[in-house]
C-alpha cells in the first residue's frame, strides 16, 4: 500500500521539489546540506530599531532553493519539516528572551492573489503552536511595494516608506518578529520602527535564513 501511494503521490524534496528519497530530500540536496556549517545563531549585523537578530541558516545552496520553492511553489514538505529543522534554535532564543507575542513580517493583500498564502505567517503560526506562544497580527502592510531583493539599498529604503501600520495595542510588549529571509534588514527595521513608535518594549527578529551577500 505504501509503495502504491508513493507511485501515485511521489515524495518531493523539500528543497528543490524534485523526487525525494528519505527525509524529504533528494540525493543532491542531502549532499549539500551535509556540507553545511552551522554558524552562530546570532546575526552580528545591527539592524536599526531591532534589539537583536537571529537566523538559523545561511541563504545558500539547498536552503536557498528550499525557501524559494516554499515561497513560490508551496511545497508542503518544507513546512512539514520546518519545525524539525529549527526547534532547537527557537528553544535557545526563548531561553534568552521573554516574549509577549510572536508576529510575522506582513505581506500586502495583493500577494494572496498570486500565492494564496504567506510563508512568514505560516512559520509564525507553527512556532506559536509548537511553543504555546501568543500569535498576533498587529502590523498590516498598507502599501503595495516592489520586490526588495531587486533593489539597491537606498531604493529599498524609499520602497518601504509608509508601507506598514500598527493596528493593535502593543504598548510595553516584547515581540518576536518572524521572517523567512533577512539580508540588508530594511524590512524588519521599518516594521520594528513602527512597533517601537506604537510603544513596543523590545523587538527581536528571527529568520529562517540570513543572506549576507557573500553566497549566490
Amino acid at each position: 500500500m505504501d509503495r502504491l501511494k508513493q507511485l501515485i503521490f511521489p515524495q518531493k524534496c523539500k528543497c528543490c521539489f524534485k523526487l525525494a528519497q528519505a527525509d524529504n530530500l533528494c540525493r543532491r540536496c542531502r549532499a549539500e546540506l551535509a556540507k553545511e556549517k552551522r554558524e552562530s545563531l546570532t546575526v552580528e549585523t545591527k539592524f536599526e530599531f531591532v534589539d537583536k537578530a537571529y537566523a538559523s541558516y545561511r541563504y545558500k545552496s539547498a536552503r536557498r532553493k528550499g525557501i524559494q520553492n516554499a515561497k513560490f511553489r508551496r511545497p508542503a514538505s518544507f513546512l512539514n519539516s520546518f519545525l524539525t529543522d529549527i526547534s532547537r534554535d527557537i528553544e535557545k532564543i526563548l531561553g534568552e528572551n521573554n516574549f509577549d507575542t510572536v508576529i510575522s513580517s506582513p505581506a500586502h493583500k495583493s500577494k494572496f492573489y498570486k500565492t494564496e498564502y504567506d510563508l512568514p505567517e505560516q512559520m509564525a503560526k507553527r512556532i506559536s503552536e509548537k511553543f504555546s506562544l501568543n500569535n498576533r497580527r498587529p502590523v498590516v502592510k498598507i502599501k503595495k511595494t516592489k520586490t526588495q531583493h531587486s533593489l539597491k539599498l537606498e531604493e529599498r529604503k524609499a520602497n518601504l516608506i509608509d508601507a506598514f501600520e500598527v493596528r493593535l495595542d502593543i504598548k510595553d510588549k516584547s515581540i518576536l518578529l518572524i521572517d523567512d529571509v533577512i539580508s540588508t534588514g530594511q524590512t524588519v527595521s521599518v516594521i520594528a520602527k513602527e512597533l517601537k513608535l506604537a510603544g513596543a518594549k523590545t523587538v527581536v527578529v528571527w529568520a529562517y535564513a540570513y543572506n549576507d551577500g557573500k553566497e549566490k
